[in-house]
């Protein structure tokens, strides 16, 4: 990792892709909080939230396609001012104001909000000329998103939120224009250009099976995410400390952050496929022993090894779309992977809910969790055709 930021321009580059992704580790909730704020209904926050949520999921491949085929700097230097603008719009709406005004503003900001970091994982390979190398910058990347994730609802939620909700929303506003603007003025992101072969259809990114593949896996992972973020509030309830529950999924995220330190060492998988099937597998395993956890002591050190898995098989899938994203569409490529993960989670949260109601978290979560497992039967059976890595050039 030392050796992938000490390439020339890759250190700022980096910096300036965290400031712009900072917020988003706190939107979410952000939304949630000031709009119950406003019209004193969480489902109205929920809502917002949710709808947020899904605008970046479904439009974040459709910009990531345009910045294959315009490149980075017309899409960052447009949609960070408008989704910039929407954020601040929530913030200064008074009281009582409409929840459609509310919604209709975080739907504004989700469309528009550019794919900063699908724009960093595609120069990654332009920057760094070793397979190595650019496993260590996605290990790299899956760690310092997790102290994003960390960081977000403690210093700008609970820092400047505790002030005021509404100035926490501007910070963010704020620091979302600022990070993706510094990022298209970079001369990396600034000086790349589409490949002139770029094939032009409708597909795009999705005409390669290894993408759906990789689509499919991210949005099974993504069950167990979505999962996990409800049956643990009712796990800690029911065992009387409620109030644990954010320091409890913190352990969640440093048990992936440790992970993503320690798998940036170990050097690009010869066979990605089968380190990524193994790792699903682990996915699978640990997140279902979550639910056998039976005090908070044990729920914490059940979700700190969970966490450990996440990191690893996010950078090995992540890696191998350098391979086989067809030419030309890497960043929708990379786009369509944050989608898998968003539809993934609001299907594991909605189904979650339900099973908690219905059964028990521990069963909603072990239940979940299998789509760790069915993804590693997906890489297994895909991972002599449209996974497999090319054959080297002759010489």
């Amino acid at each position: 990792m030392r050796d992938v930021l000490r390439t020339p321009g890759a250190l700022s580059l980096f910096v300036l892709s965290c400031v712009a992704r900072l917020p988003m580790g706190a939107v979410g909730l952000l939304l949630v909080l000031h709009t119950h704020e406003l019209t004193g209904s969480y489902a109205a926050g929920g809502l917002a939230s949710g709808v947020y949520a899904l605008a970046i999921g479904v439009s974040n491949p459709v910009l990531g396609r345009v910045v294959d085929r315009r490149g980075q700097t017309p899409v960052l230097r447009v949609g960070a001012p408008v989704a910039a603008a929407a954020i601040v719009v929530v913030a200064l709406l008074p009281a009582g104001a409409p929840k459609a005004a509310v919604i209709t503003a975080a739907a504004a900001a989700g469309l528009s909000q550019p794919p900063v970091g699908a724009c960093m994982r595609a120069l990654w390979p332009e920057l760094l000329a070793t397979a190595d190398l650019r496993h260590a910058a996605y290990a790299l990347e899956g760690a310092a998103l997790e102290i994003v994730y960390i960081c977000g609802p403690v210093v700008i939620v609970a820092g400047v939120g505790s002030l005021s909700l509404a100035a926490a929303l501007v910070v963010c506003a704020g620091a979302l224009l600022a990070g993706d603007v510094a990022f298209s003025a970079h001369p990396a992101s600034r000086g790349w250009r589409p490949q002139p072969s770029r094939g032009r259809d409708l597909t795009g990114a999705l005409r390669a099976g290894g993408v759906r593949v990789l689509f499919a896996v991210f949005a099974l992972i993504g069950l167990s995410i979505g999962a996990i973020e409800v049956a643990v509030p009712a796990m800690l309830d029911t065992m009387g400390h409620r109030e644990l529950t954010g320091l409890l999924l913190g352990a969640w995220g440093v048990g992936s952050m440790v992970a993503g330190f320690a798998v940036g060492r170990l050097g690009a998988p010869p066979d990605a496929a089968r380190r990524l099937a193994w790792l699903l597998a682990a996915w699978g395993v640990a997140h279902a022993a979550v639910g056998a956890a039976g005090a908070p002591a044990t729920l914490a050190l059940a979700l700190l090894v969970a966490g450990v898995t996440i990191a690893p098989a996010l950078v090995c899938a992540n890696g191998m779309l350098d391979h086989v994203a067809p030419a030309g569409t890497l960043t929708e490529a990379f786009t369509w992977t944050s989608t898998g993960i968003v539809v993934g989670v609001a299907v594991g949260s909605a189904a979650g809910g339900a099973l908690v109601e219905a059964t028990s978290p521990a069963l909603a979560i072990a239940a979940l969790s299998a789509g760790g497992l069915l993804a590693a039967l997906l890489v297994r059976a895909a991972a002599a055709g449209s996974l497999a890595a090319p054959a080297p050039a002759p010489a």
